[in-house]
């Protein structure tokens, strides 16, 4: 069959097989291994929250065939669990990486590549693969994810991690080793099982808002062994009448010129941004804001009078945030973590931001809702053009006195034209893995990331993220 008669997810296949490790720069595998380190911290950070705990409990209780490791436990799990436990684990506190949309001035959606590098660490295990193609199947991953991201309307019913249906098989089914029909047979089978709706993650938030990339990573991976024993899936899902095109691409024939286009491009790991604060990617430059005007009010609150104007920038997807209810009155952890309300809130009493301003369920403090109900939260045009990204913040207040206070925060911090710089990498690693890893073996691991695309197989490195022996 010629390139114009394949379909978008064979144009895909067939571009993924096609990449080289070595075609990729050495910027573009520095940029991976810096991604990897801070992933791998994130799931180590979680190591004592209740939902990760549940997850990793839940799969245990299986006792299925020990192939691949979950961080910091010493029983493996089957590669599909692996990626359920792992992939939890690195989301759950929602401190692991993001990208913004291509044009984040239309509104376009950004996400969370690294969502699906439990896939590459469980498929690499399984299949002892070696540094550089695992380096190589985390690039291609985040490149097929922000491609994919494009395809997407800004106010789609489906929520971005969809994408990740496509993501997952993809780099499993590489580094297993698939031949190109087999490989486009599990992209199909995960892509099948992987539309989401936005309703994960607004309105009543829950857990699953933490899971459900990892569900859908995991259906990818289950979904590549599956085809690499015969079984097939509807190569046809872009194009059929009732196929994907509701969640993706309105063209089918733009999807299959979007993802099968040579993967070997970096344009999306340049695009990658580092979370300094424990919540969504819109609430970091928020919590900035509250951590300055902390500051410049000596951290007395009580000399504030009145309401405190908050803004944000003017884009269609930050409206519907800060109108949703579920955010604006937050019930739940995964709701706080998304809240601009409480992030600007907490960050301005305690002029500080990090897991232990979730302790006690600070978004029911009677002190938080006080100051959370002074806040009036708008968009603002001007702030965004000054900006040209979709995350800053401004904030204004005033004393008893009549002196006001202004803050103005356009860009997050970890965001960087340069890309990830590696000592904010490292630092962060070490930050947030004091409590659980001894140092000896968080230098292990950041020695094992970052020499990793000289190993000729993955198990040193998986063996750095088990516990000592």
């Amino acid at each position: 069959m010629s390139r114009s008669q394949q379909g978008a997810i064979e144009r895909l296949a067939s571009a993924v097989r096609a990449v080289r490790a070595g075609d990729y720069s050495k910027h573009a595998v520095e940029q991976a291994k810096l991604v990897l380190l801070d992933t791998i911290g994130c799931g180590f950070a979680a190591r004592d929250d209740e939902c990760g705990r549940a997850v990793v409990t839940s799969l245990q209780a299986l006792g299925e065939k020990p192939q691949c490791t979950v961080l910091g436990h010493a029983r493996k799990m089957s590669a599909p669990s692996a990626v359920l436990a792992n992939g939890t684990l690195i989301r759950v506190l929602e401190l692991n990486d993001y990208v913004a949309g291509a044009d984040p001035r239309s509104g376009a959606r950004g996400g969370h590549p690294s969502d699906n590098i439990p896939v590459a660490l469980a498929a690499g295990e399984l299949a002892r693969a070696d540094g550089r193609e695992l380096l190589a199947a985390i690039l291609i991953g985040y490149e097929i994810y922000g491609r994919g991201k494009a395809l997407m309307d800004a106010q789609s019913a489906w929520d971005g991690i969809s994408i990740s249906g496509l993501v997952a098989p993809a780099m499993a089914g590489r580094l297993i080793g698939l031949d190109r029909q087999r490989l486009a047979h599990a992209i199909a089978l995960g892509a099948a099982r992987a539309p989401t709706p936005v309703g994960v993650r607004e309105g009543a938030i829950s857990a699953v808002k933490s899971i459900a990339n990892a569900l859908i990573a995991q259906s990818g991976m289950q979904a590549a062994l599956l085809a690499g024993n015969g079984i097939t899936g509807p190569l046809d899902l872009f194009e059929a009448e009732r196929g994907l095109n509701a969640v993706f691409a309105h063209d089918p024939e733009a999807a299959g010129d979007i993802l099968g286009a040579p993967l070997s491009a970096e344009d999306y790991i340049g695009r990658v941004a580092i979370k300094a604060y424990p919540c969504f990617a819109g609430g970091q430059s928020a919590v900035a804001a509250g951590i300055a005007l902390h500051r410049l009010i000596g951290g007395d609150i009580s000399r504030l009078e009145g309401k405190i104007r908050v803004a944000l920038a003017d884009l269609p997807i930050v409206r519907r945030q800060i109108s949703d209810s579920g955010r604006v009155n937050p019930r739940s952890r995964e709701a706080a973590d998304h809240s601009v309300h409480f992030l600007i809130a907490v960050s301005l009493i305690d002029g500080s931001f990090g897991l232990a301003q979730f302790e006690g369920k600070r978004w029911n403090d009677a002190r938080v809702r006080a100051l959370m109900a002074r806040l009036v939260v708008t968009t603002d045009a001007g702030l965004t053009r000054r900006a040209g990204g979709p995350y800053p913040c401004a904030l204004q207040a005033m004393d008893r006195d009549g002196r006001c206070y202004a803050v103005e925060i356009l860009a997050p911090p970890g965001r960087s034209s340069d890309g990830i710089d590696a000592a904010a990498v490292v630092e962060k690693f070490s930050r947030i893995t004091a409590d659980a890893l001894p140092p000896s073996q968080r230098a292990r691991i950041i020695e094992s990331v970052m020499n990793v695309e000289a190993s000729p197989c993955c198990e040193q490195l998986m063996g750095a993220l088990a516990p000592p022996k």
